[in-house]
């Protein structure tokens, strides 16, 4: 049965949210065991054995971390898909930003829903996670960038972040080292990274929209 509050909804999805989050928290953990055994200060002192067998287990650890990218993505792409279920059943907005109003269509109720919260690289929040749901349910499509408003967001990600050295390509839909954006959209451009963080942004958007 459909939650008939946004209170109720965020309810009713903490036990599988706050799930996804641990699970998120379960694969980094293997970088953080695997950080014990790298000590950058020392990178330049000659390798000796224990050295060598500390670089190992540093390896070992990291690559069982990227190992679980994908799993990572889906977590977060899971959760991006909560939050666009809960904006999409209760937000009233109805109004389109100015600069959102090239890509997309004033008749299009659902995506107006969207375009709510506080603006984070001149996108409104609701509109990020609506890009990072999009993507994430459709990036094995045979063309799942056909969607302007999704492009829109993206490209604007893109320049926000284009002085970042660490983030310079996260959010650039031709990087080829890159298939689902779900994790950049959660943990690089919103910032949730833990379910009070997420629980705190849903409440805001639901007391302000609903």
């Amino acid at each position: 049965m459909k939650p008939k509050t946004p209170n109720e909804y965020l309810s009713k999805t903490e036990y599988a949210v706050k799930h996804m989050y641990a699970g998120l928290k379960s694969c980094f953990d293997n970088y953080q065991n695997a950080l014990q055994y790298w000590d950058i200060s020392k990178i330049n002192e000659p390798l000796n054995n224990e050295k060598k067998e500390k670089i190992d287990k540093y390896l070992t650890l990291a690559g069982k971390y990227f190992d679980l990218n994908f799993s990572e993505n889906t977590f977060c792409g899971s959760i991006l898909q909560v939050a666009s279920i809960g904006i999409d059943y209760f937000s009233k907005n109805q109004n389109i930003p100015d600069s959102f109003k090239d890509v997309i269509n004033p008749k299009s109720e659902k995506v107006k829903k969207f375009c709510i919260g506080k603006e984070l690289y001149e996108v409104p929040i609701g509109l990020i996670v609506y890009a990072g749901r999009n993507q994430y349910n459709h990036w094995n499509d045979e063309d799942p960038y056909k969607i302007k408003i999704n492009n829109k967001i993206f490209e604007k990600l893109t320049i926000a972040f284009y002085k970042n050295m660490f983030s310079d390509l996260a959010f650039d839909l031709s990087n080829p080292s890159i298939t689902i954006y779900a994790k950049e959209i959660l943990l690089i451009a919103l910032k949730w990274y833990n379910y009070d963080i997420y629980y705190k942004e849903m409440k805001e958007l639901f007391d302000t929209f609903c």
